[in-house]
């Protein structure tokens, strides 16, 4: 099968080029929420979004303008410990009744920890210098309640020695034409991953990958390959083969959303807000 030559940047960039409310700030909003009934972050004509929930509550406290923009798409069921938005606004709420009444109106699996005005240019999505994710794999054989929604449960037997070195075949500049769905592979499909590591607590096996921007499914899919390796059904050759961006070789498995969780998303320090209220649990309160 032919490649198609691919873009060589990896870090691709839109413009922000909506027009701004007349009188509007920038909101940047730090939430979290667990994504077990919702369809993901982004809006859709069917189901419950993240996105229409803060869309709507920000419409019960009087805010006329655009919609909310998220730092990451999300799929369906994926959890989010730290997820960050703006929004373009003419709100003039002191920002402690902004939180407090973006809360009162949306529903416990949604949490807003901060709200700050942010710098004119700063963006959730384009201004991200790196997110990181988790995903988190049971392998005992009885799962714990309080961690149920956030984990995925492994029966079998798994070579975590042979994952763990499989790891190494993610980091750096890699093409994920084979680790993505046929609609990702219409974007640039080059991606840079900083981090890719397992650590084992137990019965628990938690897949950490960290990078710049990430693909549709693609975490998914990277710890759907790590434990085919670990079962054997996939080598750390067919691995790197993968990452050269040939679709041709064995099908990549993508592990189902629930055990996923966007863990961190950071900016750099001229895109923190000049004014905020509220903060992260000093102990992020998350299961895991």
């Amino acid at each position: 099968m032919a490649v198609r030559r691919r873009l060589a940047s990896s870090q691709p960039k839109e413009q922000d080029t909506r027009a701004r409310p007349a009188g509007g700030r920038r909101l940047r909003l730090d939430l979290a929420f667990t994504g077990t009934p919702f369809k993901g972050w982004q809006a859709q004509a069917r189901g419950t979004t993240v996105q229409g929930l803060v869309d709507r509550a920000l419409g019960a406290i009087d805010h006329r303008g655009p919609k909310v923009v998220g730092c990451s798409r999300t799929d369906s069921g994926v959890h989010a410990r730290i997820f960050t938005a703006h929004v373009e606004t003419p709100l003039q709420r002191p920002l402690a009744a902004i939180l407090k009444g973006l809360n009162a109106n949306l529903p416990a699996e949604v949490r807003v920890y901060r709200a700050g005005w942010a710098p004119a240019d700063f963006h959730a999505r384009y201004s991200c210098a790196g997110k990181a994710y988790r995903y988190h794999l049971y392998v005992g054989p009885v799962v714990p309640p309080a961690v149920a929604p956030y984990v995925w449960q492994w029966v079998g037997s798994l070579d975590l020695p042979a994952m763990r070195a499989a790891c190494g075949e993610f980091v750096g500049e890699r093409d994920f034409a084979a680790f993505t769905t046929a609609d990702g592979r219409e974007k640039n499909t080059l991606r840079t991953i900083t981090q890719c590591r397992w650590e084992e607590r137990g019965p628990l096996l938690v897949l950490h990958v960290s990078g710049l921007s990430f693909l549709h499914r693609m975490v998914r899919c990277m710890v759907g390959s790590l434990v085919a390796v670990g079962t054997g059904r996939l080598t750390r050759g067919d691995l790197t083969r993968a990452l050269s961006g040939r679709t041709d070789g064995p099908q990549i498995p993508a592990l189902p959303a629930q055990g996923l969780t966007l863990w961190r998303v950071d900016y750099p320090p001229s895109m923190e807000p000049h004014d905020l209220y509220g903060a992260f649990p000093e102990e992020p309160v998350f299961p895991l």
